[in-house]
């Protein structure tokens, strides 16, 4: 019969369609239920995956970042045009548009990224939350023909919200931890020679 298939050994002889004509008709079937079930369990991880409490928000942005996966911070970030966020060395992002330039910029420019989190606490009232969190922002640069680690020292704010059931970030704030990663802020004895100093 054209558009039918031999059918597959099923093992056991009573299990085996009683001829060709009777396969032609079951294979249909089979193949859709078989295509339900493949798809309905492919499925249910993603959703699953999906933080459903701020702080999995949270850490999982962090991951995002590490891993340089901007469609994951994009669905877990909000769009909304007038969201201002800082940076540090004093970046300023106005709404998704520019963190996403400034994303991508960071993540051409890196050849790695780690983010370890050393402090994270998360308050939740209703569909807000906010956190505060330490981690350091360790960067992998080419350097000429070696690769070089820059750990810096960071400091996290910010502001999430719960929309149609899924944690959003609204807005951030970062700083270092450390003075001497601040630029002009931080000061220097004069006579110092001390190599943690320069």
């Amino acid at each position: 019969m054209p558009g039918c298939v031999a059918y597959p050994c099923f093992g056991h002889s009573s299990l085996r369609p009683a001829n060709h004509k009777e396969w032609c008709m079951i294979y249909p079937q089979f193949r859709a239920w078989l295509l339900i079930f493949l798809f309905s369990s492919i499925a249910t991880p993603v959703i699953a995956s999906e933080p459903s409490d701020p702080e999995s928000a949270v850490r999982r942005m962090v991951r995002a970042n590490a891993e340089k996966d901007l469609p994951t911070l994009s669905r877990l970030m909000a769009h909304d045009a007038d969201i201002i966020s800082y940076g540090v060395a004093g970046r300023k992002y106005v709404g998704w548009t520019e963190l996403e330039e400034g994303m991508r910029e960071e993540f051409v420019n890196s050849q790695r990224l780690e983010l370890p989190i050393n402090e994270l606490k998360v308050w939740t009232k209703g569909d807000l939350a906010w956190y505060a969190m330490e981690l350091d922002y360790i960067r992998y640069v080419a350097d000429g023909s070696d690769v070089k680690r820059t750990v810096l020292p960071m400091r996290e704010t910010g502001v999430l919200e719960r929309r149609k059931g899924q944690w959003q970030l609204l807005s951030w704030h970062e700083s270092f931890r450390s003075a001497q990663f601040g630029g002009p802020l931080a000061t220097q004895p004069a006579a110092s020679s001390s190599p943690a100093r320069q």
